[in-house]
């Protein structure tokens, strides 16, 4: 696996270059150069989105030129801040799940509260094991760092837990939290139905993209955490559907 993951750290640092020199590249042309599937080609411009290396337009990507730094560095910034105000909402004894958000994974390095945290996310399994939580990963197929198929739904649907805490690809203009991934939809799906609640950690970028592949099907309203920087008219939107808006600052 540790091979694995090397191997996809470099065609990332493959593919940052060529969008790099190229300015764009489209999703068609990475599949072609790198070998790889449209589906995986998305999910690795997504992960390097959120790393703000890059930013996803529909069919493609762009390079993000080094006068963006300081827009980057609020980004990460508001990821931290969203991870860490996650992150004092959970008591001792809580259980939760967690998808494949970084960002909702990095809350747990802000407590060193008791929990239990079920996950599909391979990440958690590289995290310090130093501390009072137990992880339960729902196994399944891996696709990236994420774990797909029956075999983790299954797993999913036979745990209730106490917290949700979600990320997404992007919230559309209308209010949909919206996912990029078909496999990963269903996946969400059943986290927030087997919940007592739920939260969707979402920075500011993530707001007014266009839809793709699908949104969440929202039983009950939830929460959103995002920052300060999140459009107006789309937190109206969501607090029009019954969601809870909290904008936490970032630090820069």
């Amino acid at each position: 696996m540790k091979r694995d993951q090397k191997t996809i750290d470099r065609r990332h640092q493959e593919m940052v270059a060529r969008i790099r020199a190229a300015g764009t590249m489209s999703v068609e042309e990475l599949s072609s150069l790198f070998g790889i599937s449209s589906m995986t080609c998305r999910r690795d411009l997504q992960i390097l989105e959120e790393k703000g290396y890059l930013r996803r337009f529909r069919g493609g990507a762009a390079y993000l030129q080094d006068a963006a730094s300081e827009k980057n560095d609020y980004v990460l910034s508001s990821r931290k801040a969203i991870s860490r105000y996650a992150a004092g909402l959970l008591k001792s004894g809580d259980s939760l799940f967690i998808n494949g958000s970084q960002t909702a994974l990095d809350a747990l390095e802000f407590t060193d509260v008791r929990l239990s945290v079920y996950t599909n996310n391979a990440r958690a399994a590289s995290l310090k094991q130093d501390r009072d939580i137990q992880f339960i990963l729902t196994g399944g197929t891996l696709k990236g760092h994420i774990l797909v198929g029956d075999y983790c739904i299954r797993s999913l649907l036979a745990t209730d837990v106490d917290i949700a805490l979600l990320g997404c690809t992007g919230i559309s203009e209308y209010g949909e939290i919206l996912c990029d991934i078909p496999s990963e939809l269903s996946i969400n799906e059943t986290m927030l139905s087997h919940a007592q609640k739920y939260f969707i950690l979402a920075d500011s970028t993530k707001f007014g993209k266009v839809k793709s592949m699908g949104s969440f099907t929202l039983q009950t309203p939830g929460t959103v955490i995002t920052d300060s920087g999140a459009p107006k008219d789309i937190l109206d939107k969501l607090r029009d559907q019954g969601m809870e808006i909290i904008l936490v600052q970032p630090a820069v």
